[in-house]
């Protein structure tokens, strides 16, 4: 494992996962894990597909254990095989009340409408791009600004289409707090960040949608639907975690 001392402790537990936009991937001990995973895959093309999904899961299942030490006895490693079963059949049986929660039901319809949404306008940045070069030919605007436009326009649509998928994941996760409570401050700290992630995710998805608005003030009418969601999607995650804009992601805030 690698032990850089520049590595950001915890960094990956409240990010968004999305490795090709984030400035931290150096000091990242899960990508950098990643990496050598990937790096021995090329080298050993017989590498076992299992072994490496273990891997990959391994940090965030210790950073959940040592969250744990403090609570369990000495003697939990050795506890019956039925008892861990029953305490597995549990954790499922949470899992999908969280699942089932209005709040993480509210996150699926957010999906399902952007999804609806993205496949009735995928020929916006096409269209956009033809728009944008015929008001360059008629001298409505210059060659750069068409571009930033055409720019801003992709950066919000790749926006919207990567927290579409996150936002629903997210909210499943900090609900798990709800359908098991705790007391012990670093769980709460955990789901907290958890939260923090997804109130982020929000906000980011609500900006990339406004961009949209400006430069399609036609859309205006669909948009504000997803726009309606994400507001009260927000408004419920804080009333439920209200110390979860405080929280600071280690290395993100």
């Amino acid at each position: 494992m690698n032990t850089r001392p520049d590595v950001i402790p915890g960094i990956y537990n409240y990010c968004n996962s999305w490795c090709e936009r984030c400035l931290f991937t150096q000091r990242c001990q899960s990508y950098l894990q990643k990496k050598t995973d990937e790096d021995t895959k090329n080298a050993d093309p017989n590498a076992s597909l299992v072994q490496q999904l273990t891997e990959a899961l391994n940090l965030t299942k210790q950073y959940l254990g040592k969250l744990q030490q403090e609570k369990e006895s000495a003697g939990a490693d050795e506890a019956r095989e039925a008892e861990r079963q029953a305490l597995e059949i549990q954790a499922a049986f949470r899992r999908q009340q969280a699942k089932q929660h209005p709040v993480s039901m509210l996150a699926n319809r957010y999906l399902t409408s952007t999804g609806h949404w993205l496949h009735q306008e995928k020929s916006l940045l096409e269209d956009a791009g033809r728009q944008q070069l015929q008001e360059v030919s008629l001298e409505i605007r210059s060659d750069d600004e068409a571009l930033a436009i055409l720019n801003s326009l992709k950066d919000a649509c790749e926006i919207i289409r990567w927290y579409r998928t996150l936002i629903p994941v997210k909210t499943t996760s900090a609900l798990r707090i709800l359908t098991e409570p705790t007391t012990d401050s670093h769980l709460l700290d955990y789901y907290n960040g958890k939260a923090k992630l997804l109130l982020v995710s929000i906000d980011h998805s609500m900006a990339a949608w406004e961009t949209v608005i400006t430069l399609f003030p036609d859309k205006t009418d669909d948009i504000l639907d997803m726009l309606a969601l994400l507001y009260t999607l927000r408004r419920e995650v804080e009333a439920l975690f209200p110390d979860a804009r405080a929280f600071r992601r280690p290395g993100l805030d």
